[in-house]
């Protein structure tokens, strides 16, 4: 039997980087399969965010549309619920295929521009955003750049907003055999941590930056039911599976596949969406 890591780099920054990369492979799959987050999230987000300055007279001034640097928009899971609520964005995305897929999808709005660039290569614009933003994509960013970069381009005032969807996997018969058959066939695989460690260590990691702080949490449990066909799509725009040889691949596709069908051929997978907001702070 072929071990799960065949071909694969052996140093962790190489197959980091396969990993990064993997999600271009199949955008349209991505798109399709891939969930937004919740819409209470963006009504949060907005309205934590929203600060109208003083004018030199004391009064309010009336507000400018506000900018968002997006970081790895993907194909606009997030990018196009807050173009609908009037945000100008700017999105770098480092996969050719999401970025010609997120451009037609938000072709309808003048204000949103989606450049095909890594965050690490764009010449940063200094002071020039009221929010940096990413959506399931900071990780992937190491922190001696990530932190200082955002800091650099966002305004004073301006905050840094950071979404996940923790999958919040419950302990009943199609996922316990579900974890077997990772234990079995893709051993390297850790078992997700409870979305409370994982809120617990991103807040941390924020606040440990010293770029910016204080953080407010908010979380929004939801679920989805899914078709073993619709579930196995979904993992295949997982950059863990995607990497995967694809005998490795497919063995495990089949033998999950088996275990849902044994169930009905349907699975609720619940997860947690957390947002995360910071404001920059002061030099």
């Amino acid at each position: 039997m072929l071990s799960p890591t065949s071909g694969l780099p052996k140093e962790t920054a190489k197959r980091t980087e396969l990993r990064k990369r993997s999600f271009n492979l199949n955008a349209a799959l991505y798109d399709r399969a891939r969930p937004s987050y919740p819409e209470e999230l963006f009504e949060d987000l907005v309205r934590l965010t929203w600060t109208v300055p003083l004018s030199a007279s004391g009064k309010r001034d009336c507000p400018q549309q506000r900018r968002i640097l997006e970081i790895g928009p993907g194909t606009g899971q997030a990018t196009l619920p807050l173009a609908r609520r009037g945000f100008a964005i700017l999105g770098l995305e480092l996969g050719r295929r999401m970025a010609e897929l997120a451009r037609r999808k938000l072709r309808e709005f003048p204000d949103v521009e989606i450049r095909n660039i890594a965050f690490e290569d764009w010449t940063p614009e200094p002071e020039a955003f009221d929010i940096v933003l990413a959506a399931t994509a900071f990780h992937w960013i190491p922190g001696r750049v990530a932190w200082p970069r955002c800091a650099k381009v966002m305004k004073p005032g301006g905050h840094l907003a950071l979404l996940w969807d923790f999958p919040d996997l419950p302990d009943t018969p199609v996922y316990r055999e579900l974890r077997a058959v990772y234990h079995e066939l893709m051993p390297q695989r850790e078992d997700p941590r409870p979305p409370a460690a994982r809120v617990e260590r991103q807040e941390k990691k924020i606040v440990s930056s010293g770029r910016f702080g204080p953080v407010t949490v908010r979380c929004y449990p939801w679920q989805r039911e899914y078709s073993t066909d619709e579930y196995i799509a979904q993992l295949r725009t997982q950059s863990d599976h995607a990497i995967l040889t694809p005998q490795c691949r497919s063995r495990l596709f089949c033998a999950i596949r088996r275990v849902i069908d044994r169930h009905g051929g349907r699975i609720i997978r619940p997860v947690v969406a957390a947002l995360f907001l910071a404001p920059k702070r002061g030099v």
